[in-house]
């Protein structure tokens, strides 16, 4: 993810990038630098475990960061992280061009999330539940504007000791049921998002940035393409971020709204180990 932004970042022209700072043995095909005194922002892709240690001395000088997502490998760690109003966090499917076709006014009644892919190594410091479900758990309380208030899930270990296979059953306190599928170790890619309405019903393909909906209130059960307007997604992140760099809007995706993300994967990871 590291190699993603600094290429689209390198593009810019109202970016300079200084360069890349990558561990030791690393090959990268930016150059590598000592950290500057002089910095309008960075970005954290490391693993997930050193998030906190390569992002907060970064924050405490007052240097705004994206962290890549999750935030951190715990709560408490993301909590550190989320003190700070000057972090945002990748959480890169906000942006996707496919749920940019949700009208803005629709409140969720049921939501179902697919999300699997085949392995590929990267991401495996973490369970699947940080790597891949950590996207719809976020979706989920972004767009139903709710807490977690029920929660159940099971999961299974494939090829790491970790979880790579898991199913989540959540309400918020929105009303909002949501179904969540995440799986690292599956033959072919899919990211789908459905999503019911009181009157509508949508599919969000996250993957091909396709849209349709059903207007099943009006007994209308044919699904009607809706129009997806092209974009990338990394590239809408790093244009609301470098605005909120130069004051002149907020920080997209903050800290404390990753932070809530970060812990309804706990939940969903207590549960899981409750069944195991």
């Amino acid at each position: 993810m590291g190699t993603f932004h600094a290429r689209k970042l390198s593009a810019r022209a109202d970016v300079e990038l200084l360069g890349v700072i990558e561990p030791d043995g690393r090959r990268g095909e930016f150059p590598r630098i000592e950290l500057p005194e002089a910095l309008d922002f960075a970005v954290v892709a490391t693993p997930t475990a050193a998030h906190v240690e390569t992002a907060l001395p970064l924050l405490e000088r007052g240097v705004p960061c994206i962290v890549e997502k999750p935030l951190a490998p715990s709560a408490d760690a993301a909590r550190v992280l989320a003190a700070y109003p000057h972090v945002s966090v990748n959480h890169v499917e906000r942006y996707n061009p496919a749920l940019a076709a949700l009208p803005a006014d629709v409140a969720p009644r049921y939501l179902r999330a697919e999300r699997i892919g085949a392995f590929a190594g990267r991401g495996a410091d973490v369970d699947v539940v940080l790597d891949l479900m950590i996207h719809d758990l976020d979706l989920v309380l972004h767009l139903t504007g709710g807490a977690v208030t029920e929660l159940r899930a099971v999961g299974v270990a494939v090829v790491t000791d970790g979880v790579d296979i898991a199913e989540a059953w959540i309400e918020t306190s929105t009303g909002c049921v949501a179904t969540l599928t995440a799986s690292r170790v599956s033959r072919a890619p899919r990211r789908v998002l459905r999503v019911v309405g009181d009157e509508a019903y949508w599919t969000l393909d996250l993957g091909a940035r396709q849209a349709a909906r059903v207007d099943w209130r009006a007994g209308e059960l044919e699904a009607t393409p809706e129009p997806v307007t092209p974009g990338d997604a990394l590239e809408a992140l790093h244009r609301d971020f470098l605005a909120a760099v130069r004051g002149e809007r907020p920080f997209p995706v903050p800290g404390t709204e990753a932070l809530r993300a970060v812990e309804a994967a706990e939940q969903v990871a207590a549960a899981i180990a409750a069944r195991r």
